[in-house]
């Protein structure tokens, strides 16, 4: 009874110090790791079609997942319908290891290729930013599109809104391609959404130094954007008390959270 005893008392050493590690000791230090991503194939933009890419990989842990812009993982490493154009492909494993590869995909047999060349924000809730598109590969005049139907001579586009907006190029040949572009507001988180912030809500006896969180740094109201907007568009921040905000702070609040909550 007394050696079972002791051995209980080991294997509880044992629990309860696995137990204490930390997740940062388990995790691969990925300077290390093998894992290599390289273009295994690739296939150019034709009239007919857009182009493909093909990623492999070697070495690496358990199950690789592959991504075209850095955000969006998955488990093929094909990806198709691609405008000619560069493109970075990262692959990672299961331990958060990445390798990265930039590759071209090129225009053939009259494959127009369209870029954006400059674009400026618009102001919150208006209408006025821009997007200038260049395109090159294709053959004679070109013609440009926001809705890819009606076509004009200029490559400059106004009056837009903010969000995500595509544009479309044709060529004589009757070859189209496609870019998009995202336009931002102007709304600035030092500028416009700090100072709002400060004065409103970071003060004491509230988001200052009792409430939390505590919205008294730049990091903090980045990390807490989602629910500032929520809370603010609901007139639930500030709370009852204290002087609310106007619809025009409550607008910037909203864009710059939609732009992203950068900071800016």
């Amino acid at each position: 009874m007394k050696i079972d005893s002791k051995i209980s008392f080991l294997l509880l050493l044992i629990v309860v110090s696995c137990s204490s590690e930390k997740e940062s000791d388990l995790k691969m230090d990925c300077t290390d790791s093998d894992l290599t991503v390289n273009i295994a194939s690739t296939t150019p933009t034709t009239c007919a079609g857009q182009g493909q890419l093909v990623a492999a990989t070697s070495g690496g842990t358990g199950l690789v997942t592959f991504s075209i812009n850095g955000t969006n993982f998955q488990q093929e490493g094909t990806f198709n319908d691609l405008s000619a154009g560069d493109y970075t492909i990262t692959a990672m494993d299961e331990a958060g290891c990445t390798s990265s590869v930039t590759t071209t995909i090129e225009a053939a047999n009259g494959g127009v290729t369209l870029t954006v060349a400059s674009q400026t924000p618009t102001g919150c809730g208006e209408s006025n930013g821009t997007v200038s598109i260049s395109a090159s590969s294709g053959n004679g005049d070109y013609s440009y599109s926001s809705d890819g139907v009606t076509f004009q001579a200029s490559s400059e586009f106004g009056g837009l809104e903010a969000g995500d907006h595509s544009f479309s190029v044709k060529d004589e040949s009757g070859c189209v391609a496609s870019v998009s572009a995202t336009i931002l507001t102007d709304v600035s988180l030092d500028a416009d959404i700090m100072p709002i912030i400060s004065a409103h809500c970071a003060v004491q006896g509230c988001h200052g130094d009792v409430q939390s969180p505590q919205l008294t740094s730049k990091a903090s109201v980045i990390g807490q954007a989602a629910r500032i907007k929520i809370r603010t568009s609901a007139g639930q921040m500030p709370p009852a008390g204290r002087p609310d905000l106007s619809q025009s702070q409550i607008d910037l609040i909203a864009c710059w959270v939609e732009d992203g909550a950068l900071d800016n």
